[in-house]
């Protein structure tokens, strides 16, 4: 007798979707990028759902079994009718909701209406600025690992500080809470990059310490005094977060520091590897 997946141990259940999904792709002659075209789920996420390592939402299963003519109920390991499942009709489930699909373009969307009103100094914009910061917050939330990992490639940030899909999946597996943590800070790194024009991550350590230098008796900045530098600022984890907010604000205030000029503010060499 053919087990379904229902039947099987989790990880078995899990393991056995990846076969029939890569298998299923393959039957029907589409290259992880087509699905990806046709589906909006990001090749290196289907990637990770056929070989076992993550499961698919619902929605993204529904999506995949419609595109390759595979039964919902089996693959889902139930019975119960799609509709029971995501609340959608068979005909409605066949559009991925845009929180699924939507996701990364409307995250790059705002990203981009960010810069372009850093352009002009945020000048006339900047409630809806501010507006765009909190709703990036939200949105970026629903990114998945990978896409997190394209998208912080996508706008610069330092390689060497770079979130991996992979990384982040282990983070998940270690402690929820730690891996929600770490991708809170890599999403502000990525606002930063089109509110102030750079990651400060990427920038020269030397060059963010004297912006730190300048603006910490107007905003009252205490240095937090770590042992072993001679500025006492300590490494970007320390002083970064306590400099971000003061220079988002004078960004909004139209007195942002240009960080996008390379010569004033020369970008951080790679560690050559040991």
């Amino acid at each position: 007798m053919v087990k379904q997946v229902r039947d099987l141990p989790e990880n078995d259940a899990i393991a056995t979707m990846g076969v029939k999904l890569r298998a299923a792709r393959e039957e029907a002659g589409f290259s992880r990028a087509k699905v990806q075209d046709e589906t909006g789920i990001p090749a290196k996420t289907l990637e990770h759902y056929e070989a076992g390592s993550s499961e698919p939402t619902l929605t993204r299963l529904k999506a995949l079994c419609d595109l390759y003519k595979l039964p919902f109920a089996e693959m889902a390991g139930t019975e119960e009718s799609p509709k029971e499942l995501t609340g959608e009709t068979p005909k409605e489930a066949k559009t991925i909701p845009e929180e699924t699909t939507g996701a990364v373009p409307a995250v790059e969307a705002m990203l981009d209406e960010l810069t372009a009103f850093r352009a002009i100094g945020f000048d006339g914009a900047q409630r809806r600025a501010i507006a765009l910061v909190d709703e990036l917050a939200t949105a970026m939330k629903r990114l998945e690992s990978d896409e997190l990992e394209a998208l912080a490639e996508a706008r610069g940030l330092f390689e060497g500080d770079r979130p991996t899909s992979d990384g982040i999946f282990g983070l998940f597996v270690e402690d929820v809470d730690e891996a929600q943590r770490y991708c809170g800070l890599v999403e502000e790194r990525i606002v930063d990059t089109a509110i102030l024009g750079s990651d400060l991550y990427a920038i020269d350590r030397d060059a963010v310490v004297k912006v730190a230098d300048a603006i910490k008796d107007e905003f009252d900045l205490e240095e937090p005094r770590f042992l072993g530098w001679s500025d006492c600022w300590g490494d970007y984890a320390e002083f970064v977060p306590l400099i971000r907010e003061p220079l988002r604000k004078l960004a909004l205030m139209g007195k942002g520091m240009d960080l996008a000029n390379l010569d004033q503010f020369p970008r951080r060499e790679l560690e050559a590897a040991a």
